[in-house]
């Protein structure tokens, strides 16, 4: 009993669970205290400063977007020519439609024919389309092309008001004949509404085109009902030389414009290929 209670050598003292527990439970603490806990305000600060950055690059950014925007707007060269066509053939057009609309008041011996429309009482007299034959059997042919003339001539008008409006200057210069029949790069026209008025002319021309083919073989057709009396000198410089210029301009028209569009949409698709 004595040898087990005395023992001859003293136990080693025990390490204590709960010291080292302590000490262990301590030590991550100790880690964690040296890293600041995360804080609502850094991120919220972080993220306004972020909001803040975004909102200093959007000015530049949509800077740089209509800069982009402006460099791929569609570049027009209206050509000289055009442009004096336009301007000379549309009064003409508005004067035969009214004309026209105006039978048989405009017609000779009519109360509106006088001086307006005094030169119709030859013209009259040449295609009868445009005479009394014409109006006295009922013929739809003459009214119904001026209405088309009507839409055609709005929507050159239309093509004018586009280009003229963000022209610089110098629509009717040029330095050679190609830039007077086929326009120049230093004088093209870029700004809002220019591609829409291109290929509204475009569409008019196509349609004052199909028009006139279609008013030339109306009278083959028919045997050149309306024409067939006339002398051949009076044919040729009273009908085909004026009808004609409605032959040649608008497939003028039509060539310059389609080449340019075909041209501008070849270098938007290779621009879009780099």
């Amino acid at each position: 009993m004595v040898s087990t209670r005395h023992h001859p050598r003293p136990f080693p003292e025990s390490a204590s669970p709960a010291r080292s527990s302590r000490s262990n439970t301590a030590e991550p603490m100790s880690k964690s205290s040296s890293s600041p806990p995360p804080d609502d305000t850094v991120t919220v600060a972080s993220g306004k400063s972020a909001r803040t950055r975004r909102s200093d690059r959007s000015p530049a950014a949509a800077d740089k977007h209509q800069a982009s925007a402006s460099r791929n707007a569609y570049l027009h060269k209206p050509p000289p020519l055009m442009i004096v066509w336009l301007c000379v053939s549309l009064p003409l057009v508005l004067w035969d439609t009214g004309y026209i609309f105006c039978r048989p008041y405009s017609m000779p011996g009519g109360s509106l024919h006088w001086p307006l429309w005094t030169p119709y009482a030859l013209y009259g007299t040449v295609d009868y389309i445009y005479g009394w034959p014409a109006w006295n059997g009922h013929v739809g042919f003459t009214a119904a092309q001026a209405s088309l003339n009507t839409v055609e001539t709005l929507m050159y008008f239309y093509y004018l008001n586009a280009v003229f409006r963000n022209a610089r200057s110098g629509m009717f210069s040029f330095r050679d004949i190609r830039g007077f029949f086929l326009g120049e790069e230093h004088r093209a026209v870029r700004g809002p509404g220019v591609a829409k008025a291109v290929v509204v002319l475009f569409s008019a021309a196509v349609m004052t085109l199909s028009k006139t083919v279609l008013y030339w073989l109306n009278e083959y057709f028919s045997g050149f009902a309306n024409i067939g009396h006339n002398t051949l000198g009076n044919l040729i410089l009273l009908w085909i030389i004026p009808n004609g210029l409605w032959l040649v301009f608008p497939s003028y028209i039509i060539y310059v414009l389609g080449s340019e569009m075909i041209q501008r949409m070849d270098g938007a698709a290779a621009e879009k290929e780099d």
